[in-house]
């Protein structure tokens, strides 16, 4: 085909004593932390999370008797439970330490976090020069920079960064920086006009083409491509869904079901100064509340998902629908900013297979989701036995009663990182020979 806690700082007092401690270290209140963090945590973070206070809290305790509210399909951990996500987080972490070794400006540096951000997870640079210039103004509206600034920290970046040719736009681009700065490529000056449009294939001689295809079939196509030893991220989907005989069946994966310590609160009136105690009892309470919160409203979401995107969790995320986040956040009653952090970082298993549960959001492009109209594009140009043209492809989805201008379909295309059919002509050369 062609196409990224703690709740308390460590409290060390042990649990089966009461003594009084004279010193202790809270970074942040527990409710900034629910709204900031422990709402995007996807499950395996937020485990992490109440093990923690189970171990350092002084009256949290697990109640292994209740039986959870929100059954799991799943009863113990094994292989299968997990997701293998490759290169996320590790990639992006990983470069954002290498930035601290560039020698960059304080300036540069900024622009170099604001490109990170931007990255897709293949190492692609999703957004333009200019796009990142504004959003280094908003951030920093008393400078002065311009895009050839941006530009410059951009080609830093692809050639001092690993992998190699991070940053780079789209598959075209990161082909024609390696060709540009590899010397053992043969007539390389023809495959750099080749690569950069500069010339038409039909000006070449056969020669001049196949040394083309030589050059670039082995050559890596994305920058983590690059990486030659990549930490795979493993992680568990928050929410599983099945149809069963026509209804819908909903599991929320299973967390340790937390109470407040009894004993502990009782012995509470015996306590002469009470101001540790108190400062624990209020973090378990908040986190209490806080996986009470969190568990209702995924199942929410999850409930109106399958309500307005049920064809799409049965055939795939080509028949979506037009859904916000907004939308849906007016809807259930709450912030679109507390639904986007519901929903960050997590992921659902379905009868498509295990998705990211923003993926089934989309934008509209008439009545049609944009996100579905992308799919459709992939598909159409996967079936081509003749590389087409965007204005055929446009022409193509007309004909389907999807009204879309030739512009979207470029647009959508270089965001796919989908080649032109230029390119796509040399690379179905390529296979056939």
């Amino acid at each position: 085909m062609y196409t990224t806690y703690s709740i308390l700082q460590a409290i060390t007092m042990p649990k089966n004593s009461l003594q009084q401690k004279t010193t202790f270290n809270l970074n942040l209140s527990l409710s900034l932390k629910n709204s900031i963090e422990l709402l995007a945590m996807p499950y395996d973070d937020l485990l992490i999370e109440i093990n923690n206070a189970l171990e350092e809290n002084i009256v949290l305790t697990e109640n292994t008797e209740k039986i959870s509210e929100y059954p799991s399909t799943y009863e113990k951990i094994n292989e299968n439970d997990f997701v293998k996500l490759e290169y996320k987080e590790s990639l992006f972490s990983n470069l954002e330490n290498q930035l601290l070794y560039l020698g960059l400006t304080n300036e540069q540096l900024n622009i170099a976090h604001i490109m990170v951000e931007n990255l897709t997870e293949v190492g692609f640079l999703e957004v333009s020069i200019k796009t990142i210039m504004h959003i280094y103004l908003r951030k920093h509206p008393n400078s002065q920079i311009n895009t050839q600034q941006c530009d410059a920290v951009k080609e830093k970046m692809q050639t001092n960064l690993e992998p190699f040719g991070i940053a780079s736009f789209n598959t075209q681009d990161f082909l024609l920086l390696q060709v540009s700065h590899s010397k053992d490529i043969a007539d390389r000056s023809t495959v750099i006009q080749l690569l950069s449009d500069g010339i038409d294939i039909n000006q070449v001689t056969t020669t001049q083409k196949y040394n083309f295809l030589d050059a670039i079939k082995l050559l890596p196509k994305t920058p983590v491509d690059n990486l030659d030893n990549i930490q795979n991220s493993y992680m568990r989907p928050d929410i599983s869904i099945e149809k069963i005989e026509g209804n819908w069946h909903i599991n929320l994966k299973k967390l340790p079901t937390i109470a407040v310590n009894k004993e502990y609160l009782s012995l509470r009136n015996q306590i002469p100064d009470k101001t540790l105690f108190n400062e624990h009892l209020v973090a378990a309470r908040g986190l209490i509340g806080f996986l009470s919160y969190r568990n209702q409203y995924l199942q929410q979401i999850t409930k109106a998902l399958i309500a307005k995107q049920p064809q799409a969790l049965i055939e795939g995320l080509e028949c979506l629908l037009p859904l916000t986040q907004k939308q849906l956040a007016l809807e259930l009653g709450i912030g679109e900013s507390t639904l986007s952090r519901l929903i960050k970082n997590k992921y659902m298993e379905t009868p498509i297979g295990t998705i990211k549960i923003q993926d089934l959001f989309s934008a509209n492009v008439g009545n049609h989701a944009s996100k579905s109209i992308q799919y459709r594009i992939i598909q159409i140009i996967q079936n081509e036995n003749v590389a087409l043209s965007d204005q055929r492809i446009c022409d193509l989805l007309t004909q389907d009663e999807i009204v879309i201008c030739r512009r979207t379909i470029t647009k959508y295309r270089k965001k796919l990182n989908i080649p032109s059919a230029r390119h796509r002509k040399l690379f179905n050369m390529k296979f056939r020979k």
